[in-house]
């Protein structure tokens, strides 16, 4: 009985047993479960947490802007100093022995060049008569100021150029921002990545997103030295914690980084976290400009690209990772030598770097290019113009975010010289004439007149300035800029008009309908009586051109500024004839490259071309070109525009430049001095120039002894080809050159003692001799008069009704 109820007890008892391990087993597993289906939600939600972020786009980049690259030919104007001085904006090394991408080293004239790696593929692309396995290595012989050969050093063959790859000039971009170089794993040098892990996540192949033994191991070394010296993140951790986290440092925010970053490995590959890191990390501030990822920090700190980097400055950029403002190498040069030297040495524990490499790496300089930018680009004129430009095509979010690289027509050379001249020139005006310092300013356009490329806009004497725009945003009165569309006016009707054709330069006065009478005056005060019409233009007489400017019409000398490019309407009042219209330096560039191109109008362009962050192009501009004006007339007044140079207000620029530069130019002087204005143009170069004060007073300065002083030093700097741009009257029919006496605007002979040679449209020549060529001269003068082929001349008072 006792062992029937002992078995009955433990039936009994295994039964609860039993029981009771199924209630936890039960309790349990619907933990689990719900544990399990919890942390599934969890990831879940983190998971699309993270897609969302990276569908919109969150490593955007804004665009990019690069100018055009250099092409080197024989034969092109260039000197040694300006070759050495353009490699080093272009983060180029010097170098006793060129052995790497990216270094040059001269002796004399001769200049060593390593080209980069994507220079030497486009120079493959477009130098048809290069030869196919051309190395990157060249040799450039420059005597004289012009390049005289260039040489591939491996086959010592003869290349018919080199181009230098576009430099980066800036971002398109207005407010704070994140800035990047977006590059792709396989272009990323593979010492990097082996310093990064040694020094940030060396289990980075192992581990899902946290490393608990980095984390003990932090912890541990931590206490030893009491204070936090070691973090035991891994690089996807620090990777969400920039995208997706705040900086602030409680174990709520570490618990929700580890469960991303978890969730980040499991959505991505080792490869991918790696590349996305690489291009995210933040590296350095420039004023509203945080530089994020290595290609861009390599270009920030050294003005190079990443793979062209050394040993040692690849330490740098990695040791600045913890604390990139504490480790500035600008600020705190020695912080950050003392982090590089850190991370060599790392190397060398690990074995990617000896000991002696390591030892003499450490002893270096830093090699950091000064950066004083604080803007967006050094060029802030002209990338301002680019964006107002692009504004019309694409959207705010898409220039901001959607990485293009913007390929432009800026000559990076160009605008340096245009800069430095026009800040440079205004300090010696002001210093000469007793000028309180910084009270001028200016603006500056270059262009190439063939192509209406814009290959300099300086809007402010001080570089680097983003604020007012002076050569966009300026509408100042053009003064006698506007008498080459009088004359032009009256040149493009050859029946009534020719350059010898006789005006009055003598007393005027315009009584408008019920207004009060206007007199106008010449510069000089004086009045030169009868003269042939080139005169007026090249010597700048207000009477003589107020009185074309009335017999010709002042809406046709409007419709003619409207012809050559000013697009805002203009004012048919006589003041407009002396240029108190108000335009921008840009619209008095479009008027003048369509004067300079013989008539032929081609928009001005700054872009030549958009690609995506693949490279690939996504656009093209290109400008059509429209015949304004008849060649022919055109050109008149180019011959004209050069006697002014030669002759008359400009003459003064001779003492600079050669005769066969064949210059063309004109001053312009407003109402008290306020604005002085120079446009001229030689070769394949048309230069404007404004001078004057923000606050609208006078600056004392005429357009020769102010704007056409920066104009000078301008183009002086700039290598003109000269004649090549440069019309003749073989490019032309109907055009014939005739000497006729400057007196009387007549045919003159060997009798007479001044002649000047004049091209006409064929059938505008005088017919007549002037009196100086003696008896045959007088009697067909006499014999002319009787017909009446000598041209009436206006009265001294024009009515408005007569002026109609």
């Amino acid at each position: 009985m006792r062992a029937d109820r002992r078995w009955a007890e433990e039936q009994d008892r295994s039964r609860k047993t039993i029981a009771h391990s199924g209630f936890w087993f039960f309790i349990s597993t619907r933990l689990l479960c719900g544990f399990m289906f919890a942390s599934l939600l969890v990831y879940v939600y983190l998971d699309l947490q993270i897609r969302h972020t990276f569908s919109s786009n969150i490593q955007s980049e804004p665009a990019h802007v690069y100018a055009r690259p250099l092409e080197i030919r024989p034969g092109s104007h260039l000197s040694a100093e300006q070759l050495i001085a353009i490699l080093k904006r272009q983060g180029y090394r010097p170098a006793a022995n060129i052995k790497a991408p990216g270094e040059f080293a001269r002796v004399g004239d001769i200049v060593d060049l390593y080209l980069r790696e994507s220079t030497n593929q486009t120079a493959r692309k477009t130098d048809h008569q290069a030869d196919h396995q051309a190395a990157a290595a060249m040799r450039i012989n420059l005597q004289g100021g012009v390049v005289q050969s260039i040489i591939n050093h491996s086959t010592a063959r003869k290349r018919a150029q080199v181009i230098l790859d576009p430099p980066l000039i800036g971002s398109l971009q207005l407010g704070p921002y994140r800035d990047r170089i977006r590059l792709q794993l396989h272009e990323i040098p593979v010492l990097l990545i082996r310093a990064l892990l040694v020094m940030e996540d060396r289990n980075f192949e192992s581990h899902s997103g946290v490393d608990p033994k980095a984390i003990l191991r932090a912890l541990w070394f931590n206490l030893i030295k009491g204070k936090a010296v070691q973090g035991g993140s891994t690089l996807t951790q620090q990777l969400v914690k920039n995208l997706f986290l705040s900086p602030e440092r409680t174990l709520s925010r570490k618990a929700l980084e580890a469960c991303l970053a978890i969730a980040m490995e499991i959505r991505f590959s080792k490869q991918e976290i790696l590349e996305l890191y690489i291009n995210e990390i933040f590296l350095g501030q420039s004023g509203n400009r945080a530089v994020h990822g290595f290609a861009l920090a390599s270009d920030f700190y050294f003005g190079r690209s990443l793979l062209e980097l050394k040993v040692h400055e690849i330490a740098m950029l990695v040791g600045m990772i913890p604390a990139p403002s504490y480790y500035n190498p600008h600020r705190h040069p020695e912080r950050a030598k003392r982090v590089r030297n850190l991370v060599l040495n790392n190397l060398r524990l690990s074995g990617a770097i000896s000991r002696a490499n390591a030892d003499s790496l450490a002893k270096k300089d830093l090699g950091v290019i000064a950066h004083p930018t604080i803007t967006t680009s050094d060029f802030p004129t002209y990338v301002d113009y680019l964006h107002r430009q692009l504004r019309r095509y694409y959207a705010e979010d898409v220039l901001r975010t959607g990485g293009l690289n913007l390929y432009t027509t800026l000559d990076a050379n160009i605008q340096t010289i245009a800069q430095d001249s026009l800040a440079e020139t205004l300090q010696t005006i002001e210093k000469n004439k007793k000028i309180a310092a910084g009270t001028l300013q200016g603006a500056v356009i270059v262009l190439d007149q063939k192509s209406g490329e814009i290959l300099s806009l300086v809007g402010d004497r001080v570089k680097g300035y983003s604020g007012f725009n002076r050569a966009l945003d300026a509408q100042r009165p053009i003064g006698s800029l506007v008498k080459p569309a009088v004359y032009l006016t009256a040149l493009a009707q050859p029946h009534r008009y020719s350059l010898s054709t006789p005006l009055e330069d003598s007393p005027l006065t315009y009584r408008p309908r019920g207004g009060e009478a206007w007199s106008p005056q010449n510069y000089d005060k004086q009045f030169h009586g009868t003269i042939p019409l080139y005169r007026g233009l090249v010597h700048s007489y207000n009477l003589a051109t107020v009185r074309l400017g009335l017999s010709v019409g002042v809406d046709q000398v409007a419709a003619t500024m409207a012809r050559l490019g000013i697009e805002r309407e203009i004012s048919t009042y006589p003041s407009t004839l002396l240029g108190a219209s108000h335009h921008t330096p840009l619209e008095v560039a479009q008027m003048f490259q369509t004067i300079a191109n013989l008539g032929l109008r081609i928009p001005l362009r700054s872009i030549v071309r958009i690609d995506n962050h693949l490279g690939e192009t996504v656009a093209r501009f290109s400008t059509s070109d429209s015949q304004v004006i008849k060649p022919q007339s055109a050109f008149l007044l180019d011959f004209a525009l050069k006697m002014v140079v030669t002759q008359g207000t400009a003459r003064g620029l001779m003492r600079s430049f050669q005769p066969a530069m064949a210059l063309a130019g004109k001053t312009g002087t407003t109402d008290d001095h306020r604005d002085s204005w120079f446009a001229g143009y030689s070769g394949n170069y048309l230069t404007v120039v404004w001078v004057g004060r923000d606050d609208n007073q006078s600056t004392g300065l005429s357009g020769a002894s102010g704007a056409m002083r920066v104009w000078e030093k301008v183009m002086s700097q700039i290598m003109i080809e000269a004649g090549t741009a440069d019309a003749t009257a073989a490019d032309l029919k109907d055009i014939v050159y005739t000497y006729i006496d400057p007196a009387s605007g007549l045919l003159a002979n060997s009798r007479c003692a001044t002649q000047q040679s004049l091209p006409f449209i064929k059938g505008s020549e005088p017919q007549s001799f002037a009196p100086c060529s003696g008896l045959a001269g007088k009697m067909t003068g006499w014999f002319s008069r009787k017909i009446g082929d000598i041209a009436t001349r206006p009265k001294p008072t024009i009515t408005e009704e007569q002026a109609r």
